[in-house]
Protein backbone atom coordinates (compact mmCIF):
# COMPACT_ATOMS: atom_id res chain seq x y z
CA UNK A 1 0.00 0.00 0.00
CA UNK A 2 1.50 3.47 -0.62
CA UNK A 3 -0.25 5.91 1.94
CA UNK A 4 1.52 9.18 1.57
CA UNK A 5 0.62 12.13 3.88
CA UNK A 6 -0.04 15.14 1.59
CA UNK A 7 -2.43 17.14 4.07
CA UNK A 8 -0.18 19.84 4.82
CA UNK A 9 1.50 20.25 0.87
CA UNK A 10 -2.75 20.41 0.16
CA UNK A 11 -3.61 22.63 3.03
CA UNK A 12 -1.04 25.33 2.48
CA UNK A 13 -0.91 25.69 -1.38
CA UNK A 14 -4.85 25.55 -1.10
CA UNK A 15 -4.71 28.74 1.34
CA UNK A 16 -1.86 30.42 -1.00
CA UNK A 17 -3.77 29.43 -3.94
CA UNK A 18 -0.83 27.91 -5.48
CA UNK A 19 -2.56 24.76 -6.09
CA UNK A 20 -1.89 22.77 -9.63
CA UNK A 21 -4.41 24.17 -11.59
CA UNK A 22 -5.78 20.28 -11.91
CA UNK A 23 -6.48 20.48 -8.25
CA UNK A 24 -7.67 24.05 -7.48
CA UNK A 25 -11.60 22.85 -7.25
CA UNK A 26 -10.37 19.67 -6.27
CA UNK A 27 -11.01 18.04 -2.55
CA UNK A 28 -8.07 15.85 -0.75
CA UNK A 29 -10.02 12.77 -1.73
CA UNK A 30 -9.58 13.64 -4.97
CA UNK A 31 -6.55 14.74 -5.13
CA UNK A 32 -5.56 10.98 -3.52
CA UNK A 33 -7.53 9.21 -5.96
CA UNK A 34 -6.28 11.32 -9.32
CA UNK A 35 -3.13 10.09 -7.84
CA UNK A 36 -3.58 6.27 -6.97
CA UNK A 37 -2.65 6.55 -3.45
CA UNK A 38 -4.22 6.12 0.16
CA UNK A 39 -4.87 8.50 2.66
CA UNK A 40 -3.74 8.43 6.28
CA UNK A 41 -7.55 8.34 8.02
CA UNK A 42 -6.60 9.75 11.40
CA UNK A 43 -6.92 13.32 9.25
CA UNK A 44 -10.89 12.18 8.85
CA UNK A 45 -11.47 10.47 12.42
CA UNK A 46 -9.66 12.35 14.86
CA UNK A 47 -12.64 14.49 14.97
CA UNK A 48 -14.65 11.46 16.11
CA UNK A 49 -13.53 11.77 19.43
CA UNK A 50 -14.51 14.70 21.66
CA UNK A 51 -13.37 16.03 24.76
CA UNK A 52 -16.49 16.93 27.66
CA UNK A 53 -14.93 19.49 30.71
CA UNK A 54 -16.83 18.98 33.62
CA UNK A 55 -16.21 19.93 37.00
CA UNK A 56 -16.17 23.28 36.40
CA UNK A 57 -13.82 23.67 33.46
CA UNK A 58 -13.87 26.19 31.49
CA UNK A 59 -11.94 26.70 27.79
CA UNK A 60 -11.26 30.24 26.59
CA UNK A 61 -9.63 30.33 23.21
CA UNK A 62 -8.95 33.38 21.60
CA UNK A 63 -6.77 34.04 17.53
CA UNK A 64 -5.70 36.72 16.41
CA UNK A 65 -3.45 36.95 13.10
CA UNK A 66 -0.45 35.42 14.61
CA UNK A 67 -1.08 33.41 17.41
CA UNK A 68 -3.98 30.98 19.51
CA UNK A 69 -4.45 32.00 22.63
CA UNK A 70 -6.33 28.94 24.88
CA UNK A 71 -6.99 29.63 28.51
CA UNK A 72 -8.02 26.71 30.80
CA UNK A 73 -9.94 27.91 34.02
CA UNK A 74 -10.85 25.64 36.47
CA UNK A 75 -11.71 25.92 40.26
CA UNK A 76 -7.76 24.91 41.25
CA UNK A 77 -6.26 27.90 38.83
CA UNK A 78 -5.63 28.74 35.54
CA UNK A 79 -3.16 27.24 32.86
CA UNK A 80 -2.49 29.85 29.64
CA UNK A 81 -0.92 28.01 26.38
CA UNK A 82 0.18 30.42 23.58
CA UNK A 83 0.70 28.83 20.28
CA UNK A 84 2.09 30.57 16.93
CA UNK A 85 0.98 30.34 13.84
CA UNK A 86 3.40 29.22 11.29
CA UNK A 87 2.99 28.36 7.21
CA UNK A 88 0.58 30.01 6.50
CA UNK A 89 -1.50 29.13 9.51
CA UNK A 90 -1.89 25.71 8.66
CA UNK A 91 0.73 24.43 11.74
CA UNK A 92 1.38 25.69 14.74
CA UNK A 93 4.63 26.03 16.79
CA UNK A 94 4.68 26.26 20.89
CA UNK A 95 5.33 30.02 22.19
CA UNK A 96 4.36 29.70 25.81
CA UNK A 97 3.75 26.36 27.81
CA UNK A 98 0.20 26.15 30.32
CA UNK A 99 2.56 24.40 32.78
CA UNK A 100 5.19 26.62 33.80
CA UNK A 101 6.74 25.00 36.81
CA UNK A 102 5.09 22.22 39.42
CA UNK A 103 3.27 24.41 41.43
CA UNK A 104 0.81 23.95 38.22
CA UNK A 105 0.89 20.72 38.57
CA UNK A 106 -2.44 20.58 40.62
CA UNK A 107 -4.43 22.86 38.14
CA UNK A 108 -3.17 20.36 35.79
CA UNK A 109 -3.83 17.40 37.23
CA UNK A 110 -7.37 18.59 37.74
CA UNK A 111 -7.44 19.28 34.13
CA UNK A 112 -7.22 15.68 33.49
CA UNK A 113 -9.23 14.31 36.20
CA UNK A 114 -12.30 16.11 34.99
CA UNK A 115 -11.86 15.47 31.14
CA UNK A 116 -14.13 13.07 29.82
CA UNK A 117 -14.57 11.43 26.09
CA UNK A 118 -17.44 11.34 23.41
CA UNK A 119 -17.72 9.02 20.58
CA UNK A 120 -19.89 10.18 17.55
CA UNK A 121 -20.81 7.06 16.05
CA UNK A 122 -22.87 9.16 13.58
CA UNK A 123 -20.01 11.01 12.09
CA UNK A 124 -17.50 7.96 12.20
CA UNK A 125 -19.90 5.83 9.87
CA UNK A 126 -20.55 9.42 7.26
CA UNK A 127 -16.73 9.24 6.76
CA UNK A 128 -16.39 5.21 6.69
CA UNK A 129 -18.68 5.44 3.98
CA UNK A 130 -17.00 8.40 2.21
CA UNK A 131 -13.40 6.97 2.46
CA UNK A 132 -14.82 3.54 1.58
CA UNK A 133 -12.18 0.67 0.49
CA UNK A 134 -9.73 3.54 0.19
CA UNK A 135 -8.09 3.15 3.46
CA UNK A 136 -8.83 1.37 7.25
CA UNK A 137 -10.02 3.50 9.93
CA UNK A 138 -7.26 4.84 12.63
CA UNK A 139 -7.32 7.82 15.44
CA UNK A 140 -4.44 9.28 17.17
CA UNK A 141 -4.39 9.71 20.85
CA UNK A 142 -2.24 11.26 22.80
CA UNK A 143 1.71 11.19 23.67
CA UNK A 144 2.93 8.59 26.37
CA UNK A 145 2.96 10.54 29.53
CA UNK A 146 6.43 11.31 29.91
CA UNK A 147 7.06 12.40 26.11
CA UNK A 148 3.32 14.53 26.38
CA UNK A 149 4.43 17.07 29.07
CA UNK A 150 7.18 17.77 27.62
CA UNK A 151 5.72 18.47 23.92
CA UNK A 152 2.66 19.35 25.28
CA UNK A 153 2.68 20.50 28.64
CA UNK A 154 5.96 22.20 29.65
CA UNK A 155 8.75 21.84 26.83
CA UNK A 156 11.73 19.72 27.41
CA UNK A 157 13.92 21.78 29.79
CA UNK A 158 11.46 22.38 32.07
CA UNK A 159 10.51 18.93 31.97
CA UNK A 160 13.85 17.92 32.46
CA UNK A 161 14.61 20.03 35.80
CA UNK A 162 10.94 18.93 37.00
CA UNK A 163 12.25 15.34 37.00
CA UNK A 164 15.28 16.21 38.18
CA UNK A 165 14.35 18.05 41.38
CA UNK A 166 10.61 16.79 41.85
CA UNK A 167 10.78 13.49 40.86
CA UNK A 168 7.81 11.94 43.15
CA UNK A 169 5.75 14.78 41.93
CA UNK A 170 6.13 14.38 38.13
CA UNK A 171 5.39 10.81 38.42
CA UNK A 172 2.22 11.82 39.98
CA UNK A 173 1.35 14.01 37.48
CA UNK A 174 2.10 11.35 35.08
CA UNK A 175 -0.33 8.61 36.40
CA UNK A 176 -3.24 10.95 36.38
CA UNK A 177 -2.04 11.52 32.65
CA UNK A 178 -2.86 7.38 32.45
CA UNK A 179 -5.91 8.17 34.70
CA UNK A 180 -7.09 10.28 31.71
CA UNK A 181 -6.01 7.81 29.29
CA UNK A 182 -7.74 5.25 31.15
CA UNK A 183 -11.33 6.78 29.89
CA UNK A 184 -10.20 7.87 26.36
CA UNK A 185 -9.12 3.93 25.93
CA UNK A 186 -11.82 2.05 27.26
CA UNK A 187 -14.20 4.18 25.26
CA UNK A 188 -12.02 3.62 22.09
CA UNK A 189 -11.98 -0.16 22.71
CA UNK A 190 -15.80 -0.16 22.27
CA UNK A 191 -15.66 1.47 18.63
CA UNK A 192 -14.65 -0.06 14.80
CA UNK A 193 -11.70 2.18 15.50
CA UNK A 194 -8.95 -0.25 13.35
CA UNK A 195 -5.56 1.13 14.27
CA UNK A 196 -4.89 3.11 17.61
CA UNK A 197 -1.94 5.15 16.39
CA UNK A 198 -0.07 7.14 19.83
CA UNK A 199 1.13 10.32 18.38
CA UNK A 200 4.60 10.14 20.42
CA UNK A 201 7.06 11.86 18.11
CA UNK A 202 10.29 9.63 19.26
CA UNK A 203 13.34 11.64 19.41
CA UNK A 204 16.17 10.19 21.54
CA UNK A 205 16.95 13.80 22.19
CA UNK A 206 13.61 13.76 23.80
CA UNK A 207 13.52 10.71 25.65
CA UNK A 208 17.04 8.99 25.98
CA UNK A 209 17.37 5.23 26.39
CA UNK A 210 17.03 5.14 30.12
CA UNK A 211 14.13 6.87 30.15
CA UNK A 212 12.82 5.19 27.01
CA UNK A 213 13.06 2.24 29.04
CA UNK A 214 12.00 3.19 32.59
CA UNK A 215 8.89 5.48 31.04
CA UNK A 216 8.04 4.39 27.69
CA UNK A 217 8.38 0.77 27.48
CA UNK A 218 5.74 -0.18 29.96
CA UNK A 219 3.43 2.17 28.67
CA UNK A 220 3.58 0.70 24.90
CA UNK A 221 3.74 -2.97 26.67
CA UNK A 222 0.30 -2.44 28.54
CA UNK A 223 -1.56 -0.50 26.51
CA UNK A 224 -0.78 -1.80 23.30
CA UNK A 225 -1.83 -5.77 25.11
CA UNK A 226 -5.02 -4.12 26.40
CA UNK A 227 -5.58 -2.65 22.52
CA UNK A 228 -4.47 -6.05 20.93
CA UNK A 229 -7.19 -7.81 23.51
CA UNK A 230 -10.07 -5.85 21.96
CA UNK A 231 -8.91 -6.08 18.61
CA UNK A 232 -6.99 -3.07 17.20
CA UNK A 233 -3.82 -2.66 15.93
CA UNK A 234 -1.26 -0.75 17.53
CA UNK A 235 0.63 1.87 15.70
CA UNK A 236 3.25 4.97 17.26
CA UNK A 237 5.06 7.98 15.51
CA UNK A 238 8.54 8.29 15.21
CA UNK A 239 9.59 11.16 13.71
CA UNK A 240 12.46 11.92 14.95
CA UNK A 241 16.52 10.20 15.38
CA UNK A 242 16.15 6.91 17.30
CA UNK A 243 19.15 5.05 16.84
CA UNK A 244 19.79 4.65 20.00
CA UNK A 245 16.18 3.19 20.67
CA UNK A 246 16.44 0.70 18.23
CA UNK A 247 17.48 -1.92 20.94
CA UNK A 248 13.69 -1.35 22.30
CA UNK A 249 11.27 -1.83 19.25
CA UNK A 250 9.97 -5.16 19.34
CA UNK A 251 9.92 -5.32 22.59
CA UNK A 252 7.28 -2.19 22.95
CA UNK A 253 4.27 -4.73 21.38
CA UNK A 254 3.78 -2.27 18.89
CA UNK A 255 2.48 -3.58 15.34
CA UNK A 256 4.32 -0.71 13.32
CA UNK A 257 6.22 2.63 13.40
CA UNK A 258 4.72 5.57 11.69
CA UNK A 259 6.75 8.55 9.61
CA UNK A 260 9.69 6.74 10.10
CA UNK A 261 12.19 9.26 8.16
CA UNK A 262 15.68 7.15 7.77
CA UNK A 263 18.78 9.00 6.50
CA UNK A 264 19.44 12.24 5.41
CA UNK A 265 16.79 13.13 7.60
CA UNK A 266 16.60 10.07 11.05
CA UNK A 267 19.70 9.02 11.66
CA UNK A 268 18.97 5.07 10.97
CA UNK A 269 19.65 3.34 6.99
CA UNK A 270 17.10 0.95 5.72
CA UNK A 271 19.37 -1.96 6.91
CA UNK A 272 19.43 -0.99 10.39
CA UNK A 273 15.78 -0.22 10.53
CA UNK A 274 15.14 -3.68 8.98
CA UNK A 275 16.99 -5.90 11.37
CA UNK A 276 15.72 -3.90 14.30
CA UNK A 277 11.97 -3.96 13.24
CA UNK A 278 11.63 -7.84 12.94
CA UNK A 279 8.26 -8.87 11.42
CA UNK A 280 6.75 -5.63 12.50
CA UNK A 281 5.19 -2.89 10.16
CA UNK A 282 7.35 0.22 8.53
CA UNK A 283 5.29 2.84 7.82
CA UNK A 284 6.03 5.53 5.63
CA UNK A 285 10.35 5.13 4.85
CA UNK A 286 11.02 7.59 1.70
CA UNK A 287 12.77 10.66 3.41
CA UNK A 288 10.92 13.94 2.50
CA UNK A 289 13.72 15.32 0.82
CA UNK A 290 13.09 12.44 -1.75
CA UNK A 291 10.18 14.84 -2.99
CA UNK A 292 12.24 18.15 -3.56
CA UNK A 293 13.38 19.56 -6.80
CA UNK A 294 17.06 19.51 -5.71
CA UNK A 295 16.57 15.61 -5.52
CA UNK A 296 16.86 14.29 -9.40
CA UNK A 297 13.45 11.88 -10.07
CA UNK A 298 15.99 8.78 -10.77
CA UNK A 299 17.42 8.91 -7.54
CA UNK A 300 13.57 8.89 -5.78
CA UNK A 301 12.52 5.92 -7.96
CA UNK A 302 15.63 4.23 -6.75
CA UNK A 303 15.30 4.38 -3.35
CA UNK A 304 11.81 3.44 -3.38
CA UNK A 305 12.16 0.16 -5.29
CA UNK A 306 15.11 -0.07 -2.29
CA UNK A 307 12.72 0.35 0.45
CA UNK A 308 9.96 -2.16 -1.35
CA UNK A 309 12.11 -5.01 -1.60
CA UNK A 310 14.00 -4.69 1.81
CA UNK A 311 10.42 -4.34 4.02
CA UNK A 312 7.64 -6.26 1.11
CA UNK A 313 5.17 -7.33 2.66
CA UNK A 314 5.79 -5.85 5.81
CA UNK A 315 5.04 -2.51 4.57
CA UNK A 316 2.64 0.79 4.32
CA UNK A 317 5.09 2.92 1.68
CA UNK A 318 4.60 6.65 2.74
CA UNK A 319 6.31 9.98 3.31
CA UNK A 320 8.47 10.21 6.59
CA UNK A 321 7.15 12.50 7.74
CA UNK A 322 5.22 14.25 4.73
CA UNK A 323 5.06 15.62 1.51
CA UNK A 324 6.60 19.77 2.17
CA UNK A 325 4.14 22.51 1.39
CA UNK A 326 7.05 22.86 -1.69
CA UNK A 327 7.13 19.48 -2.49
CA UNK A 328 6.24 18.11 -6.18
CA UNK A 329 3.18 16.49 -6.33
CA UNK A 330 3.90 14.44 -9.41
CA UNK A 331 6.88 12.84 -7.47
CA UNK A 332 3.95 11.23 -5.57
CA UNK A 333 2.49 9.86 -8.85
CA UNK A 334 6.04 8.96 -9.99
CA UNK A 335 5.74 6.59 -6.59
CA UNK A 336 2.48 5.60 -7.27
CA UNK A 337 3.60 4.04 -10.24
CA UNK A 338 6.18 1.86 -8.90
CA UNK A 339 3.49 0.16 -6.55
CA UNK A 340 1.63 -0.67 -8.83
CA UNK A 341 3.77 -2.17 -11.13
CA UNK A 342 5.87 -3.81 -7.96
CA UNK A 343 6.64 -7.45 -8.11
CA UNK A 344 8.33 -8.70 -4.68
CA UNK A 345 11.60 -10.35 -5.59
Amino acid sequence: MWQPRIFFWYDVNKTTGTLPEQYEHASIIDVFDDLSASPRSYHFFDSCVRSIWQGGVELKITNDANHIRTEYITPKGKLTQVEGKTSHGQAKIPVEYPVKSVRDFETLAYLLEHEEFLFDREKYDRLDEMLGERTVSSVDVPWLPLQRLTVEYMGLQNSVLALWKHRQQVESLLSAMEDNNNRRFNLLKRTPIVIINFGDNIDQDLISPLMFKKYALPFYQNRTKEFHEAGKICTSHWDGKFHSLLPFIRETGLDALECVAPKPMGDVDLDELRSALGDMVLMDGIPATYFLSYITVDALKQYAIQVLDKFSPHLILGIGDMLPADGEIERVRVVSNIVQDYVPR
